[in-house]
C-alpha cells in the first residue's frame, strides 16, 4: 500500500467521525468543549481555542478563565459562554478547592476539556488547573493540554501518566522539556521515533509533536503528517489547534456513543 493509498484510507475514517447535518439532533450533541485558561496577561490565546473549535463545528464553546480576562473575552464575540471562575495568588476571594469545585459542575455539559490557553504559571492557576484534570479524569473526560498546561505536566507528570484519553501537543521546545522529564534522550537524527517514546514514557498518553512536520503518536502507532502548511509562524497557531483537535474528540466520543453510524456519511 503506497503512501497516499495509506493517507486516503485515514482520511476517509476521519470523514467518519464528522457529524451528519441531521433535523433530528439537538442542540450540543455535536460537540461541547471547554477551555480552561485566560489570565490578566493571556486572553488572545483561550479566544483562538475555543473559537477555532465552533469554527471547525462544535455546537458550543465555554471558557473558564481569571475574571479580568472574562470581560475582554466576552467583548471578542458573544458566541462563547465564559466563566470568570479562576483566581491568581494573589487574589484571596476564592480557595482553589471551591474553584476546582465550581468548573466541576460544568463537567457533565462537557465532551471534552482543553488546559492551557492562556493559563499563566502563577501557582494558584497551576493548582487549579491540577485539580481541574484530576476531577475530569473521575468523569473520563477527554482532555487536550497544551501551552502553560504543558508546564504543569512537566513539573507534575503523574497527574497525566497511564490516561490515555489525553492528548498533549507541546511544540519543539515543550517536546525537549518533556523528553527530559520523564528521562528520554532527545537525538535530533532519530526524532521521528521521539513521540512514540514519549507517549510510551508516559504509559500510552497521545503525543502531538509540532515542528517541521507533525507526529501523533499513542505509542503503538506513529502517524506523520507532512503535507506543507502556511510558511509562517506566529503566536496563536497552537491554540488553533488544540480547538480542532478538541472538536474532533468530541465528535469522536459521540460517534463511538453511535449518535450517527458511518453509513450515515458520503
Amino acid at each position: 500500500m503506497t503512501q497516499t493509498m495509506v493517507t486516503m484510507a485515514v482520511i476517509d475514517k476521519i470523514r467518519q467521525l464528522i457529524p451528519p447535518l441531521s433535523s433530528g439532533y439537538h442542540k450540543g450533541q455535536a460537540g461541547r468543549v471547554c477551555v480552561v485558561g485566560g489570565s490578566d496577561e493571556y486572553t488572545g490565546a483561550p479566544y483562538f481555542s475555543s473559537f477555532s473549535a465552533l469554527k471547525l463545528g462544535a455546537d458550543m464553546a465555554f471558557v473558564v478563565c481569571q475574571p479580568t480576562a472574562a470581560v475582554a473575552i466576552k467583548s471578542y464575540t458573544p458566541d462563547l459562554m465564559v466563566h470568570p471562575y479562576l483566581r491568581r495568588s494573589d487574589d484571596t476571594d476564592k480557595t482553589s478547592e471551591e474553584i476546582i469545585n465550581n468548573v466541576a459542575k460544568l463537567l457533565p455539559r462537557l465532551h471534552v476539556m482543553v488546559i492551557g490557553p492562556g493559563l499563566s504559571r502563577d501557582n494558584m492557576m497551576l493548582e487549579c488547573a491540577k485539580g481541574i484534570i484530576a476531577k475530569a479524569k473521575e468523569k473520563d473526560l477527554p482532555l487536550v493540554i497544551d501551552a502553560d498546561g504543558l508546564y504543569l505536566i512537566q513539573n507534575h507528570p503523574e497527574i497525566i501518566k497511564g490516561y490515555p484519553n489525553a492528548i498533549l501537543t507541546p511544540n519543539v521546545a515543550e517536546f525537549k522539556r518533556l523528553c527530559e522529564e520523564m528521562k528520554i534522550n532527545f537525538e535530533d537524527n532519530h526524532k521521528d521515533k521521539m513521540a512514540g517514546l514519549l507517549s510510551q514514557a508516559f504509559d500510552g498518553v497521545t503525543i502531538v509533536q509540532k515542528g517541521q512536520y507533525d507526529l501523533i503518536s499513542n505509542g503503538n502507532e506513529v502517524f506523520k503528517v507532512d503535507n506543507e502548511g502556511g510558511l509562517k509562524r506566529c503566536g496563536g497557531q497552537g491554540d488553533i489547534l488544540t480547538g480542532l483537535i478538541a472538536t474532533f474528540m468530541a465528535w469522536g466520543s459521540a460517534y463511538h456513543n453511535k449518535l450517527w453510524q458511518s453509513s450515515n456519511v458520503g
